[in-house]
């Protein structure tokens, strides 16, 4: 069956849909749609959006719309999930590209503060103390991933893939993990109905947050990809097993994955 598809640029990079069924072309463009909306509320990168104003606001609780709500929710799932490991609270870091954190590779800790336990929403608003800042990155490509796949779920067949996080349903599909270091494909999995994740600190010039020191992390892995049922969880459990390190990872990966280690040498889970 043919499957069509089309792109939005969203989120600092490029989303892909595709969708097969006499009613795809109607219902991508309702998800297009959708990212839009999600970008516009969700940015970090524009001082108007719904989650700059949420997170310049000085009351403890303040009205938001649906989407700002769901990826609040986001914050303290990915905390427990974590154990305390993926910190939506701490904001990533931009460094140059070629500088890589310095010491010896070590796993990270949870930050003891454990501000995303205070993050909560009730059907109109979100509350967290006053400073406290969500960060909407990698949450908010599994969200919506999720929340398109949510669109599309009455289709035949199809895909989401949103800058590393990708969310498929109702065919089998190839998924090609490429190699933090060059354009090449380390490997090629099969993915049906579910979700993966890739996160890595090598690419594009950002790394991981270490929680408990508010530093670059260095753990001994470079890349990790996640499988799982949604795509949120995915994102959560691949920053997770990366963050762990080699000796912690498999704990985070209970639906399989595959880590890259510092030393070039691929694990599959």
């Amino acid at each position: 069956m043919r499957e069509h598809a089309r792109t939005v640029e969203v989120f600092g990079g490029r989303v892909a849909l595709r969708g097969a069924g006499r009613e795809a072309p109607l219902a991508l463009a309702v998800a297009e749609a959708l990212l839009r909306r999600m970008h516009a509320a969700l940015t970090r990168f524009d001082p108007r959006s719904e989650l700059c104003l949420l997170n310049a606001d000085p009351r403890a609780t303040v009205p938001a719309s649906a989407l700002v709500r769901r990826l609040a929710a986001a914050v303290p799932y990915a905390g427990a999930l974590s154990g305390g490991l993926v910190d939506a609270t701490v904001e990533p870091a931009l460094v140059p590209q070629r500088t890589a954190p310095d010491g010896e590779p070590r796993p990270a800790t949870p930050d003891p503060q454990r501000r995303w336990e205070h993050v909560s929403i009730d059907a109109e608003a979100v509350s967290r103390p006053p400073g406290v800042a969500l960060d909407s990155g990698g949450l908010g490509k599994g969200l919506a991933a999720d929340l398109v796949a949510d669109r599309l779920r009455a289709l035949p067949s199809y895909a989401i893939e949103c800058l590393g996080d990708v969310r498929a349903g109702g065919a089998a599909r190839a998924l090609r993990i490429a190699s933090p270091w060059d354009d090449g494909v380390l490997a090629e999995l099969t993915l049906t109905d579910g979700a993966a994740a890739t996160s890595g600190v090598t690419r594009r010039g950002w790394h991981l947050i270490d929680p408990g020191t508010g530093r670059p992390a260095r753990t001994g892995i470079v890349q990790a990809t996640a499988l799982a049922p949604t795509a949120l969880e995915a994102e959560v459990r691949a920053k997770a097993a990366l963050l762990a390190g080699p000796a912690g990872a498999r704990d985070h990966l209970p639906h399989g994955g595959l880590l890259v280690l510092a030393d070039g040498e691929v694990v599959s889970l």
